[in-house]
């Protein structure tokens, strides 16, 4: 495998590790700066409920479009290397789908929690 992909992969793994650590799952428990009111918990569930329809897809696209990239990348070594670069994308472009899911995700709870007048920080 070529060092550009080697170099690539290792650039898009680091990304991903970056980006995960500063992931809240959309399931972790809200925090408060206050005290939470009597319906707290019924707009808690309707809006994890909303929150979890966030993204359906995404996580495909972003894995083919890193696919993409990695068979052109590969492509310009030799015909061999645009197989194992078009699936290092994918996996690559899939974990970030996955992140960007996962963000977009949580920052709908917390938003439509604070829209419905909760003490909502995150």
């Amino acid at each position: 495998m070529s060092v550009r992909i080697l170099t690539g992969v290792a650039c898009g793994f680091l990304l991903m590790t970056v980006a995960a650590c500063e992931t809240v799952p959309l399931d972790a428990p809200l925090q408060v700066s206050g005290v939470a009111g009597e319906s707290f918990a019924n707009d808690e569930a309707q809006c994890r409920a909303e929150a979890s329809r966030i993204g359906q897809g995404h996580i495909g696209k972003t894995a083919a479009i890193g696919g993409a990239g990695g068979a052109i990348v590969g492509a310009t070594e030799s015909g061999d290397k645009a197989l194992a670069g078009a699936l290092i994308g994918a996996a690559v472009g899939a974990a970030v789908g996955d992140i960007e899911v996962k963000q977009a995700q949580r920052n709908y709870l917390v938003q439509c929690m604070q829209q419905r007048g909760h003490p909502v920080i995150g």
